[in-house]
């Protein structure tokens, strides 16, 4: 038996996605190119070239013309995800603010697909306040893209909003 000497015993807390997180980014973000062995980087639906993307709506450093095999786009979205989720860690964690697993698989999905977590005012900016369903309401704002209301990302706000509040307590009101 190993002896733990207690005073070097620390709490970690990781800001992750889950299955149903990662695979809600997955489904929302879609492939580029479905059945395609060999992705192609192709231009953004809203921003066009402006913003390319290859894989599952990855766009740092992407450029026109880049490819990627499945087996990459795989690995990118991984990475992806984990470092979205960083935003989510980094703003909250110095903050104090602990989060279900629904609302981590939610604000991971949203700063995915938002490329920020901090700043928005209608969901960081509410937990920041201690509204916790506010902030998951909040999600449902951001359905637009380059100003225009988008039937796609209005269900993938919805789908988040569903993870989000999955795990709340329906029964506490006000600050937590």
């Amino acid at each position: 038996m190993k002896w733990i000497n207690k005073k070097t015993i620390g709490v970690v807390l990781v800001v992750a996605a889950s299955g149903a997180g990662y695979n809600t980014i997955k489904q929302y973000e879609g492939l580029g190119q479905p059945n395609q062995v060999v992705q192609k980087a192709y231009p953004d639906a809203y921003y066009g070239w402006k913003l390319p993307t290859i894989c599952y709506g990855k766009t740092l450093g992407v450029v026109r013309n880049d490819t990627a095999s499945l087996a990459q786009c795989e690995e990118w979205l991984k990475q992806d995800v984990v470092r979205h989720c960083a935003l989510v860690y980094e703003a909250l964690v110095p903050q104090g603010i602990w989060l279900s697993q629904g609302e981590q698989d939610a604000y991971c999905s949203f700063a995915f697909n938002l490329g920020r977590f901090k700043g928005t005012d209608s969901v960081y900016g509410r937990l920041l306040k201690g509204d916790d369903w506010g902030a998951c309401m909040g999600l449902l704002k951001y359905s637009y893209s380059n100003g225009q209301p988008s039937r796609g990302l209005w269900n993938r706000r919805y789908a988040e909003y569903n993870l989000c509040i999955s795990q709340l307590d329906v029964n506490r009101y006000g600050i937590r």
